[in-house]
């Protein structure tokens, strides 16, 4: 069975990915937060050897799919359920499709799937590559000078499990209970709330005490950046400035 390839085009429209079994055309979704959550106790059920997996992916998902293959196939009926409440609890649909693929599918393809599923998480890799732990790297630093300079008034509670840190920010932004939690997928939230647009007011004290590579007005040594727009400026006085 092929290998699906995720990029950040399908996580923002929520594709579906598609296969066909048996004559049936099947889609595997975006996994949802509710998703998330009912395929966790199905994973744990299957004991997986991570050191192997790691090393040879295609060995143990071949033993699971042999010796687990009740809950790999419950976890194969879960990732094709549309994403909506009602697909995802129709026991009924649910049950047939699982059944389905008892009956039908082949232990190597549901191996190569298996594969697919335990790692189609790549929400930290598109958070890398469109350079959102650097912002968020950023938006700490200043924060942390901010506080520094005694400006900081503000005292955070709560906020300690995914209600608070992870939904409330969601429904703040619009979304609604059904959107987070059956409808939209959990990378495409996640990349909504690491790219949300954050302002920070600064005094004009307090942004000569940032670093310019951090938006401020304090020239930082150590920044290559900051030392070229040294040597501009010191140029036009005709003055060299060594490093």
């Amino acid at each position: 069975m092929k290998d699906i390839v995720y990029n950040l085009e399908d996580v923002i429209i929520g594709r579906p990915h598609p296969f066909t079994l048996g004559g049936r055309q099947f889609y595997l979704y975006p996994v949802t937060l509710a998703k998330m959550f009912l395929l966790h106790r199905q994973v744990e059920r299957l004991g997986i050897n991570r050191a192997l997996l790691n090393t040879s992916p295609y060995v143990e998902a071949m033993r699971l799919a042999n010796h687990s293959r009740d809950v790999c196939c419950q976890i194969l009926a879960y990732h094709t359920a549309p994403n909506t409440y009602n697909d995802l609890y129709d026991i009924e649909k649910f049950n047939e499709r699982k059944e389905f693929f008892m009956n039908e599918m082949e232990s190597e393809d549901m191996a190569s799937l298996l594969i697919n599923l335990l790692s189609t998480d790549k929400t930290e890799q598109f958070i890398k590559h469109l350079g959102l732990d650097k912002e968020r790297e950023r938006l700490a630093k200043v924060m942390e000078i901010k506080d520094k300079n005694g400006s900081g008034t503000n005292i955070t509670f709560n906020g300690v499990s995914v209600m608070g840190a992870f939904i409330q920010p969601l429904m703040e932004m619009g979304f609604t209970d059904n959107e987070i939690l059956f409808e939209k997928g959990y990378t495409y939230l996640r990349l909504r709330l690491a790219d949300k647009v954050t302002s920070i007011y600064l005094t004009e004290d307090e942004r000569q005490n940032v670093p310019t590579s951090l938006g401020g007005g304090l020239l930082d040594a150590n920044d290559p950046e900051a030392f070229k727009e040294l040597s501009a400026l010191m140029g036009k006085y005709g003055v060299n400035v060594k490093q």
